[in-house]
């Protein structure tokens, strides 16, 4: 989708791809769920914590976004804070029940359509440079690179896990 993508484009784009999402973890038993190596180590319980990890790093920058107020997560400049940040995550959450995964993928997703709600148009055009200051990033990117995008690289993973 072009870069002048409405809000309410946004939204619809965001609700097909978490169905998507929904759908393929819906028909997988709790065994499938928790089996280790859909992508690396990581099981499609791990999968959907990373993703509500990375739903709450944007909900923080969105924060910072709307109030100007500064982010609870320290600023990441390379590809290695990015992946320093996903190890933390998995090393946290390896251990937690598939049950409390689920509920807090949903929340955080309801979450972060709320706040895109309370976003104007104009807001997703303006730039974003707080993390990796690229002057080419714009909220709108920013969303899509925590969400859409993001389930969209996941799915393909986990539905090739059958």
């Amino acid at each position: 989708m072009s870069e002048t993508t409405t809000k309410s484009e946004l939204l619809a784009e965001l609700d097909q791809e978490w169905a998507t999402i929904e759908r393929i973890c819906a028909g997988k038993s709790e065994a499938d769920m928790l089996a280790p190596g859909v992508e690396g180590e990581w099981s499609v319980k791990d999968i959907l914590v990373h993703i509500s990890a990375w739903e709450k790093f944007l909900l923080d920058r969105l924060g910072y976004v709307m109030t100007g107020q500064g982010p609870q997560y320290p600023p990441l400049h390379s590809w290695d804070d990015v992946h320093r940040f996903n190890a933390r995550v998995y090393e946290e959450n390896k251990d937690r029940p598939l049950t409390s995964v689920k509920i807090e993928f949903r929340n955080l997703y309801q979450g972060v359509m709320t706040v895109i709600e309370a976003l104007s148009d104009e807001m997703l055009a303006q730039p974003y440079s707080y993390d990796f200051s690229d002057d080419a990033l714009t909220v709108l990117l920013l969303i899509r690179a925590n969400t859409s995008d993001h389930y969209r690289e996941h799915c393909l993973a986990i539905d090739k896990e059958k």
